[in-house]
């Protein structure tokens, strides 16, 4: 039961880091094509590395015999703005160290 129970907020953590790295992916595109290109490298960066906590996350879950769930929990935010990325950035980052 308790295995069980670790699958499946494991597999919740991962849902929360897919969404992340498909939002962070998003702002790559879309400060590259508006030219702001330090800006889109480290979103691209963020990214990778969020890639890296779905990866251990899903190697936990393969350990304990589950199965990966990927499925992102959220849907991108189509943003333009650069302000509104970093200030959506922003609230993503502490809405995860604070949880």
């Amino acid at each position: 039961m308790k295995r069980e129970k670790s699958i499946e907020l494991l597999n919740l953590a991962v849902n929360e880091e897919l969404s992340a790295v498909h939002q962070y992916m998003y702002f790559h595109f879309r400060c590259d094509d508006l030219g702001y290109e330090l800006l889109s490298q480290m979103f691209k960066r963020i990214s990778i590395h969020e890639m890296i906590h779905v990866e251990k996350l899903a190697e936990r879950i393969l350990f304990l015999k589950g199965d990966v769930d990927m499925i992102p929990s959220a849907k991108v935010e189509k943003l333009i703005d650069p302000k509104d990325m970093l200030e959506k950035a922003y609230k993503m980052e502490t809405t995860i160290v604070n949880e």
